[in-house]
């Protein structure tokens, strides 16, 4: 009986979970159960697995690269043979393999990233520095191609005045989030040391604010960097302001002309938004782009927590069915969010096509001549 409830937890309790904490909101006591699977999934880690993940930490931008080719080579396919081949070949693999390390591809990819564009520091309002989950999945397969992420958040901020700046040196540097919850330390604080000391260099010491495209790696470098630190760096580093984009395109706002609003809008605030308490100006933003703004009843976690969505899809699905169903019912004419991988999960699991709200507010608020 105890090896048969220890096979089961394996799966129920620490392969399908999101880790993203969010159960210590309504947790009385603010218990992280979260963090605690965390460290089991570090304590199932091998020497082996956490070189391996270390590896990976300090060759990130070729990673990057790789997911981009097998983005474009996966659109490619689809183009020409529809989704089910591919979906069945990957089932395949999995089946073979071990389904918590290969993805799935539960439902239409999202085209690769585009090349960031070229930027001046001179004159910058701040540092923009766009997560690496948008510098490899772009825009949605059914939906224009451009702008991708980074150039509408680009475009927005000159149209109100504070130009941004994107590092030529960011490939290959991340939140550090995707080694803290698999568990893997080392990666952690490779990772960690080396994007404070970007983000150090960057912003001159802090002189200037730096701004996150993705509200889980806002989170991440809020709350995960300064404990891998040394104590002069952290002290540095915590010096640091970190500004999500659902802050800074709040902040806009007053130097913005919406042009036109839509009838309604689809919300869906992400775990880590709670955790930022930004959920609101989310809403906030999202009033002004629509006469009705609608967040679905039964809107929680969606599961997709980066790749555990493609790895469980089946968690993504079950996370979200009442907001599908709510979707279903009154369909909406836009779906947005503030993070790559939860849009796709949301995507995958509603059939809706959620992304940044960043689009919808560049685009109601483009000028008639661009």
């Amino acid at each position: 009986m105890l090896a048969r409830l220890q096979e089961e937890y394996q799966y129920d309790g620490i392969d399908t979970c999101a880790g993203d904490g969010t159960c210590a909101i309504p947790c009385p006591i603010g218990i992280n159960t979260g963090a605690l699977i965390r460290e089991f999934r570090a304590m199932e880690t091998s020497p082996t697995a956490e070189k391996v993940a270390l590896r990976i930490a300090k060759n990130w931008s070729t990673v990057e690269k790789v997911s981009r080719a097998s983005l474009s080579a996966a659109h490619a396919f689809s183009a020409l043979f529809g989704e089910r081949p591919l979906t069945a070949l990957t089932g395949v693999a999995r089946a073979v393999a071990n389904p918590d390390l290969i993805p799935s591809v539960p439902g239409p990819m999202p085209r690769a990233a585009r090349a960031l564009p070229s930027t001046q520091k001179n004159g910058a309002a701040a540092v923009y520095f766009p997560a690496c989950i948008n510098r490899m999945f772009g825009r949605d397969p059914d939906g224009p191609a451009s702008p991708s992420l980074p150039e509408a958040l680009l475009t927005l901020s000159k149209r109100a005045g504070k130009p941004l700046w994107i590092a030529p040196d960011v490939a290959g540097l991340c939140c550090s989030t995707p080694w803290k919850s698999k568990g893997y330390p080392q990666g952690h604080g490779f990772m960690a040391k080396s994007i404070a000391e970007a983000m150090l260099r960057w912003s001159d010491g802090g002189a200037i604010p730096i701004v996150v495209d993705a509200a889980s790696c806002t989170l991440g470098l809020s709350q995960d960097i300064a404990p891998m630190l040394d104590a002069e760096t952290k002290t540095k580093y915590e010096s640091l302001s970190i500004i999500d984009s659902i802050a800074w395109c709040r902040d806009l706002l007053p130097n913005l002309t919406i042009r036109r609003k839509l009838g309604r809008i689809a919300v869906h605030p992400t775990c880590s938004i709670t955790h930022l308490q930004l959920a609101r100006a989310l809403k906030q933003i999202a009033s002004h782009l629509a006469d009705e703004v609608e967040v679905p009843i039964g809107t929680t976690c969606c599961g997709t927590a980066g790749d555990r969505g493609l790895l469980h899809p089946e968690l993504v699905v079950s996370a979200t069915r009442e907001v599908k169903a709510v979707l279903d019912a009154r369909p909406a004419e836009a779906y947005i969010s503030a993070n790559r991988t939860c849009e796709m999960g949301l995507r995958h699991a509603t059939g809706r096509p959620y992304e940044s709200f960043v689009f919808l507010l560049e685009e109601l608020s483009r000028l008639e001549d661009g």
